[in-house]
């Protein structure tokens, strides 16, 4: 039997059995599409799941179920090819890609309205109405429609009269949406037209004549060279054109300054995607983008799947960040579903930094990417003085505090001249780890293998993996001697050094334990913007992206904290980090200063980073990842295992390492990779899940990726390793 047969995605299916299921569509349902929300019958008991559907044939439905309802369409075709085109990338179901999406919980959350009133559609005033009734009748006629309480309170009339109306068949209620939006109360202040110097008007012609073309651009600016006026200009021209622009951040704590600019520029017109809305506001912000009612986006990593219905831009800003990269299923790329949706769109991608990636520099100089650069600060701004101190010397000299003189000095100068200062730890806490002299013993969490940290504000040991605390008692937990050494700074630490040093300095400090009540990035930064502190000391949330006319000093506490790491990225971030916070330094007409503290000034990194020489670090870099074959100069593929079991775990680990083997000695001898692993992960153990990790060097293409996926469902079908969790990411940070 020829009938209408649906291709459907639905929930809570497992990756191994994902082949999306068909289903006849019933002769009451339509107006069925792709896109379209539906409930079906699902498995033995059939009972009811959540589905959407991604295509709709004829066919023959006789053995096959049908679907019971159609909830509505929050998807749209381009939406469903790119599910299509990630699933096959991010090892995961359908249903999995089509999540990231919607917002959370979409649809099931209350939709917040206004009881309105208006008059039908061709009805003519009636002879026969009360003076009342003609009252009401007079006013709707002259403003269309009106809220209901409105009604009443202009006319001073009750609900009764509007009911009387609505039973003669002249007037109809209805409900309109309120948007919650938390930034409504924002107006337009400054439509002024923007000033280029020539190195930006050269950046912002190049990049204008890409509009339109389908293709990727990089912008390199040195700190303070006035990226955020460039693609101002182009979005200026792109929304000339009717278009949509999406604006991504890597970090909450880069909104509110960016929010600040565009909302003086554009006002309603701009929508904002991010973890700190509530759900309810998430929801409408959707749904503003969807109809059209926002035309600029504005939002980090998930907000590159916003509903736009005409895209024409995508900025990447800090395009270097690895929190473009999400480490939950689906583990996307922000970067690749940007190029995905400006290819389908014909639109255009610019991703801004002034530490581009060592991949994004290198695809540049190939000309994949259209390079456009800005070598010099915005203005008569200069980079700032790097002084770069030993701490070994100072250390030699007697100073055992983590403040150096030079730096004593520097923020001595700064308050007298009533100027403000960052000092950047990237560390929160108080001390970061705490040990017996007796004994050795290291005070570690009892379900994580990594160290408790002392936070001096509740004054407990506190686990930043699971959350686990206990009060501090200065006893060994092994011999019970109470010759405990606390170890390390963190910036709670620092917070209270710099009160010491300078007792009628206003400090702030920011880290995750100051900004988790809603907005407290955003008040935070606006009263050190408004100069009711002099001295901000913060983790790396205040590094990068942010432009106070006021801070003429900078300091690295302690630059050797990433450089260290395990990661072949430690280098990169390391230079990305100090360059960034260097950068905020005298980004106005007076020369800045920075201080950089280190036990090993020798470090070609942190040489790089002083001098602001981006270009000086590339070649060094790679030609590092040539000779150790590292990204771009390959791919990998960091196979993640986790479970309850350590054992298992390790079995689990163990069998993808031997069926990859196999798989690469059989049917896909031609396929070129290097296995590392596997091992326990560097932090083998959080919250009693035990870790294990596996990488593989090849060329990311779909012979690699078929490979991973036939692995993955062969384990999936043994009862006992299917209970391990396994997660295949691309290009990670840290492999280890």
């Amino acid at each position: 039997m020829k009938n209408k047969v649906a291709t459907v995605a639905v929930d809570n299916t497992y990756f191994s059995f994902d082949t999306d299921y068909s289903y006849a569509v019933p002769d009451f349902l339509e107006k069925i599409e792709p896109g379209c929300r539906v409930l079906v019958p699902f498995g033995r008991g059939n009972n009811e799941r959540y589905g959407i559907v991604l295509s709709v044939t004829d066919g023959d439905t006789s053995t096959l179920k049908e679907i019971s309802k159609i909830i509505d369409k929050p998807l749209s075709d381009e939406m469903i090819q790119l599910a299509l085109w990630l699933k096959t990338r991010c090892f995961c179901t359908t249903y999995d890609c089509l999540k990231q999406m919607l917002p959370r919980r979409y649809g099931s959350l209350k939709i917040k309205s206004r009881k309105m009133v208006r008059i039908k559609d061709g009805i003519e005033p009636d002879s026969t109405l009360t003076k009342k009734q003609a009252d009401v009748f007079d006013l709707l006629s002259d403003i269309t429609a009106a809220e209901v309480n409105e009604v009443c309170e202009f006319c001073s009339v009750g609900i009764s009269v509007l009911k009387a109306l609505e039973k003669k068949g002249l007037v109809e209620f209805f409900d309109k949406q309120i948007f919650r939006n938390p930034y409504a109360k924002k107006s337009v202040t400054d439509r002024s037209k923007i000033v280029l110097s020539d190195e930006q008007k050269k950046a912002y012609e190049t990049n204008k004549s890409l509009l339109g073309s389908g293709r990727f651009g990089l912008l390199f600016g040195v700190t303070g060279s006035g990226k955020t006026q460039v693609y101002l200009k182009l979005i200026d021209d792109v929304i000339a054109l009717g278009k949509d622009v999406i604006v991504l951040v890597p970090e909450i704590s880069l909104t509110p300054q960016v929010l600040d600019i565009f909302h003086a520029r554009y006002g309603d017109l701009t929508a904002v995607i991010h973890s700190g809305l509530s759900l309810g506001e998430r929801n409408d912000e959707y749904q503003r983008i969807k109809e059209g009612k926002a035309k600029i986006v504005i939002g980090t990593r998930s907000a590159v799947f916003a509903p736009v219905n005409n895209l024409g831009l995508i900025v990447m800003d800090e395009e270097q960040e690895q929190a473009y990269k999400s480490e939950r299923t689906p583990r996307y790329n922000a970067k690749d579903v940007a190029k995905f949706r400006v290819r389908y769109n014909n639109a255009f991608l610019l991703m801004a930094s002034a530490t581009p990636s060592v991949e994004s520099y290198s695809n540049a100089l190939k000309g994949n990417y259209v390079l456009t650069e800005i070598k010099d600060r915005y203005g008569n701004a200069n980079l700032p003085n790097v002084i770069t101190v030993d701490m070994k010397d100072e250390m030699h000299s007697g100073n055992k505090t983590p403040i150096s003189s030079v730096l004593r000095e520097k923020l001595r100068e700064t308050l007298d001249d009533g100027k403000q200062a960052i000092l950047l730890i990237n560390r929160r806490g108080y001390n970061t780890f705490i040990a017996c002299n007796e004994c050795g013993h290291i005070v570690m969490c009892p379900n994580c293998s990594i160290s408790l940290t002392y936070h001096s504000h509740s004054n407990r040991l506190v686990c930043h993996y699971c959350g686990y605390s206990k009060k501090l008692d200065n006893i060994c937990p092994v011999c019970h001697s109470d010759a405990v050494r606390y170890s390390g700074y963190g910036t709670q630490r620092i917070e209270e050094e710099i009160a010491s040093l300078f007792t009628n300095a206003r400090i702030l400090r920011m880290d995750a334990d100051t900004t988790t009540a809603k907005f407290s990035h955003q008040r935070l930064l606006d009263a050190f913007k408004n100069k009711e502190y002099d001295i901000l000391i913060g983790t790396q949330m205040v590094a990068k992206g942010l432009d106070f006319d006021d801070v003429s000093l900078v300091g690295v506490v302690n630059a050797d904290n990433s450089l260290y790491d395990e990661s072949y990225t430690a280098g990169e971030r390391s230079f990305d980090l100090i360059t960034q916070v260097v950068g905020r330094a005298g980004r106005r007409n007076d020369t800045g200063c920075a201080v950089i503290q280190t036990v090993n000034p020798q470090n070609e990194v942190l040489s790089f980073a002083s001098k602001q020489d981006y270009e000086g670090f590339f070649n060094n870099e790679i030609e590092m990842r040539r000779l150790m074959i590292y990204p771009p100069f390959c791919d990998i593929f960091c196979v993640g295992f986790s479970g309850e079991n350590e054992n298992t775990v390790a079995m689990c680990a163990k069998r993808f390492f031997e069926q990859i083997v196999k798989l690469n000695k059989e049917s896909f001898a031609d396929v070129k990779i290097v296995i590392l692993g596997p091992t326990p992960a560097k932090i083998s153990k959080i919250n009693n899940t035990f870790r294990y990790r596996l990488a593989i060097k090849c060329k990311n293409n779909s012979k690699i990726r078929q490979m991973i996926t036939l692995t993955l469902k062969d384990i999936h079908k043994d009862k006992i390793l299917s209970k391990v969790n396994i997660g295949v990411s691309l290009n990670p940070p840290d492999i280890s």
